[in-house]
């Protein structure tokens, strides 16, 4: 695929999944153009500004430090859990902040709730808002009241 040429898909196509090959060339044209990097870049930066690394640090800490987590894989997979479970609770309930309750934990058990893990909406937009601007160089969308 030519670096130069965009590829062409409408949003019924991009909504719909897309073909293994056009999903690779989308990939080896972010790749090549640097989009992926910008997208990450975004996505880094909002994250770190809006304060969810520092958080996610301190949570994954504390995981290890209470014995929860051995392994980085075991940290990253309960963070997963944790960071999944309040982004569903905060769709569900209409909040913003993604904690839900308070902690009632007598033992050294790291509750999740005691730590801001729903990604924060500003990065959210953000990052969806960097993701489109780097497709639209490197893909032709057509948008479905565009026809």
């Amino acid at each position: 695929m030519s670096s130069n040429k965009p590829v062409s898909m409408t949003t019924d196509q991009a909504q719909n999944g897309i073909s293994q090959e056009l999903r690779n060339n989308i990939y080896s044209a972010l790749l090549s153009e640097g989009g992926i990097r910008n997208i990450e870049s975004t996505l880094d930066e909002q994250l770190r500004a809006s304060g969810f690394k520092d958080e996610l640090k301190r949570y994954i800490t504390d995981l290890f430090r209470s014995g929860q987590a051995t392994t980085a894989e075991e940290a990253r997979n309960l963070a997963m859990e944790s960071i999944k479970a309040q982004m569903q609770t905060a769709q569900t309930n209409g909040t913003t902040n993604g904690v839900n309750g308070t902690s009632n934990n007598s033992n050294d058990l790291v509750d999740a709730n005691d730590y801001k893990l729903k990604v924060p909406d500003e990065a959210v937009r953000q990052g969806t808002k960097g993701v489109m601007k780097e497709l639209e160089k490197v893909c032709d969308i057509t948008y479905a009241d565009d026809k």
